[in-house]
C-alpha cells in the first residue's frame, strides 16, 4: 500500500489514518470530523439533528447525516444546516471546509444545488455591504452572488471600492468574521474579478506602513498565476522579514494549490538565489528560505540547485514520525487532546490528537496552517487554548512549548483565559509574543511595560505589539506615532492602525 492510499475508516470512529509523512491527507475524514464533533459536543443525536434541521428547511434523514459524517461528504446543506441549528455564525462550518478543500485539489467536491439567480437577492446582497458595519456573513453572500455564473455583477470601478473595503476589514477581523471575509475575498479572487482583487491587494501589501497583511497574500495565492509567482518571489529579499515570510507562505500555498508548471516555477530560481546570498547568514532569513526550499518538489529543487542550494529547514523535533509511544511529541498532543475531550464529556478523539500534532510540529507550512485553522473552527477551540496554556510547562522540550503557545494564540477568539499575564511578564520572547496576540484579541489594554518592551524589540515583536494595540483600539497609538525615539516605520504603523480601527468580531 502506498502512502497516498486512503485507509477505510471504521464505523463510529473518524480518523485520518494516512501516515504522518504521507504526501496526501484524508480530507474527507476532516470534513466529517468537523460536523460530527460539533453535533456531538452539542449533545445532539443524529435523529435529533435531523429533526432540528427541518426547522431550517433542510431535509436530511438521520441515516443520510450518518453517511455525510462518516464518509466526509462536502454537503452545503449539512454544513450550513448544522451551523444554523447550533446557533453558530454564518459560515462557521462551511468556510473552514471550503478553505481546506480549496488548498488540497484531491478534496471532495462540493455538493450543493445550483443557485437560482434572482435580482432581489442580488440587490439585498449588495445593500448589505453598503452599511456602516457589514458582517462577515454579508461579505460572504456578496462574494457568492458575484462569483457564481449567471450574468449579474458590478463593473470594475465599483467592485474595486468594495474589494478595498473588504480587504481592509479582513486585516482587523478575528474569529469567524476573519474566516468569512477571507473566504469572500478568495471567491472574488477565483472569479472574473481575479485581476481586480490583485490590483487592490498588491498596493495594500507594498504600502510601507501596512501591518497585518498575511491574509491578503494568502488570498492571492489561492489563484496562482505566473505574474503572482514573479511578484511574490521578488519579495523574498525584502528588508522586512515580515513581508518576506508572508511571500514564502503564499508561495508554499501556491505549490499545493497547483496550476503552474515546472517551467513557471523555474522563474523562482534567481530570486531564491539572490535572497539567499543577501541573507548574509541571518538565521531568521535563512530559516524561511530553507522552509520554502524544503517545500519545493524534487525536480524543481534539482533545477534550482544548479545556481542556488539553500540549506533545508532542520527542526530539532520530532525525531520519530509515528503515532506510537516512541514519538513523545505525538504523546504530548494526544495527552492534550484527551484532557480536552474529557472536559467536554466526549470520547477519546484520535483525529483531534493528529490535528494537534500537525498544528504544532509538521514542517510543511501548508499542512501545519490547515490543521491549526481546523482546530480553531472546532468545538474544542476554547478548551484547547486553556489546556495548552495550562500544560505549557509540561511540554517535552522548548520547541514544543513554543508550538503549543502558537496554537493557543491562533485558536484564541477573544475569550478571557488565565495565565496570559504570566506569559506577558515572562522573560521568554516566545511567551511574550504569543501573549501579545491573546491580549489584542481579547480587547485588553497592554501594560505600559509590555508596550515599551515590544516596540523596542525586533520587527516581528514590534509588529505583534502594534497588532495588540490596534485590535484593542488603544488610545496610546496616537502618542506612539509622535514618539521620535521610535523607528519611523513603527510610528507610521501606529498611524496605520489608528486609521484602520479596532478589531471586528462578526
Amino acid at each position: 500500500m502506498t502512502d497516498d492510499v486512503a485507509v477505510p475508516r471504521l464505523s463510529g470512529v473518524l480518523d485520518d489514518r494516512t501516515p504522518l509523512t504521507a504526501s496526501r491527507i484524508d480530507v474527507a475524514a476532516r470534513v466529517g470530523w468537523l460536523l460530527r464533533t460539533h453535533r456531538s459536543v452539542a449533545g445532539l443525536s443524529l435523529r435529533e439533528m435531523s429533526m432540528a434541521l427541518r426547522d431550517h428547511d433542510v431535509t436530511l434523514s438521520a441515516a443520510t447525516l450518518s453517511r455525510i459524517e462518516s464518509e466526509g461528504h462536502r454537503s452545503v446543506a449539512a454544513l450550513d444546516g448544522y451551523a444554523a441549528v447550533l446557533g453558530l455564525p454564518e459560515g462557521a462550518l462551511r468556510v473552514p471546509v471550503s478553505l481546506l478543500c480549496r488548498t488540497f485539489p484531491y478534496a471532495p467536491e462540493e455538493q450543493s444545488k445550483p443557485a437560482v439567480r434572482c435580482l432581489d437577492r442580488f440587490s439585498r446582497a449588495c445593500e448589505a455591504v453598503e452599511v456602516a458595519a457589514p458582517t462577515g456573513g454579508a461579505w460572504l453572500e456578496f462574494a457568492r452572488q458575484h462569483a457564481e455564473d449567471g450574468g449579474l455583477g458590478l463593473p470594475r470601478a465599483l467592485m474595486e471600492t468594495h474589494v478595498r473595503r473588504l480587504a481592509r476589514e479582513l486585516t482587523r477581523s478575528m474569529g469567524v468574521g476573519r474566516g468569512t471575509r477571507s473566504e469572500a475575498l478568495v471567491l472574488l479572487r477565483c472569479s472574473i474579478y481575479a485581476e481586480v482583487v490583485d490590483d487592490v491587494v498588491r498596493p495594500l501589501v507594498l504600502d510601507p506602513d501596512s501591518q497585518n497583511y498575511w491574509d491578503l497574500l494568502s488570498t492571492l495565492s489561492d489563484h496562482p498565476t505566473p505574474s503572482l509567482l514573479d511578484w511574490l518571489a521578488s519579495l523574498l529579499g525584502e528588508p522586512s522579514i515580515y513581508r518576506a515570510l508572508g511571500a514564502s507562505y503564499a508561495l508554499q500555498n501556491m505549490l499545493v494549490v497547483g496550476g503552474l508548471g515546472l517551467e513557471d516555477w523555474s522563474r523562482l530560481a534567481p530570486h531564491l538565489h539572490r535572497a539567499w546570498e543577501d541573507s548574509d547568514g541571518d538565521p531568521a532569513r535563512r530559516e524561511l528560505l530553507g522552509q520554502l526550499w524544503s517545500a519545493l518538489p524534487p525536480p524543481l529543487q534539482a533545477q534550482i540547485r544548479e545556481t542556488c542550494c539553500p540549506e533545508p529547514t532542520t527542526r530539532p523535533v520530532p525525531r520519530v514520525w509515528s503515532r506510537t509511544r516512541r514519538n513523545v511529541h505525538y504523546g504530548f498532543a494526544d495527552s492534550v487532546a484527551r484532557t480536552v475531550t474529557a472536559r467536554r464529556g466526549q470520547a477519546e478523539d484520535p483525529l483531534l490528537s493528529r490535528l494537534l500534532f500537525e498544528a504544532m510540529f509538521d514542517p510543511r507550512g501548508v499542512r501545519l496552517s490547515n490543521a491549526t485553522r481546523l482546530l480553531a473552527y472546532s468545538p474544542f477551540a476554547a478548551d484547547l487554548v486553556r489546556v495548552l496554556l495550562e500544560e505549557r510547562d509540561r511540554c517535552p522540550d522548548a520547541v514544543s512549548r513554543t508550538a503549543a503557545l502558537r496554537v493557543a494564540a491562533y485558536c484564541h477568539a477573544g475569550e478571557d483565559v488565565a495565565g496570559v499575564d504570566a506569559l506577558l511578564d515572562s522573560g521568554g520572547d516566545a511567551d511574550f509574543e504569543h501573549a501579545l496576540t491573546i491580549y489584542g484579541r481579547s480587547g485588553r489594554l497592554l501594560p505600559q511595560a509590555a508596550v515599551d518592551r515590544g516596540l523596542a524589540a525586533d520587527e516581528m515583536t514590534a509588529r505583534r505589539t502594534l497588532y495588540a494595540l490596534g485590535l484593542a483600539g488603544d488610545p496610546r497609538l496616537t502618542g506612539i506615532s509622535s514618539q521620535t525615539s521610535l523607528p519611523t516605520w513603527v510610528r507610521r504603523g501606529a498611524d496605520w492602525w489608528t486609521d484602520l480601527g479596532p478589531r471586528i468580531e462578526v
